[in-house]
């Protein structure tokens, strides 16, 4: 098994903080074990996807989803100090 960090990029998510609803896209960094980087990027995926409070606060509605990116995947050695990033968030440049 190999180890990988994973860049991610979320675009167009109607996200809620603080009361408060706006288009949003974020960054995230995941740090993922895996036999390929095809099955790290799986991984990466739905762990930032399975996020509890990352998950109740996506509003979206059914015509508009989101999208994730893998903006850069690499290979890296092994640190078990390397743990997944906090969601980074950005204003959305559109919302269409």
């Amino acid at each position: 098994m190999a180890f990988f960090h994973v860049f991610i990029r979320g675009e167009h998510f109607l996200i809620e903080q603080n009361g408060a609803t706006s288009w949003m896209g974020f960054y995230k960094n995941a740090y993922v074990e895996a036999g390929s980087a095809d099955e790290a990027t799986s991984i990466a995926i739905t762990r930032t996807c399975a996020d509890a409070v990352f998950r109740a606060s996506v509003k979206n509605p059914v015509d508009q989803p989101p999208e994730l990116n893998i903006e850069e995947i690499n290979e890296i050695e092994h640190d078990a100090a390397l743990v997944d990033s906090n969601f980074a968030y950005f204003p959305a440049e559109s919302t269409s």
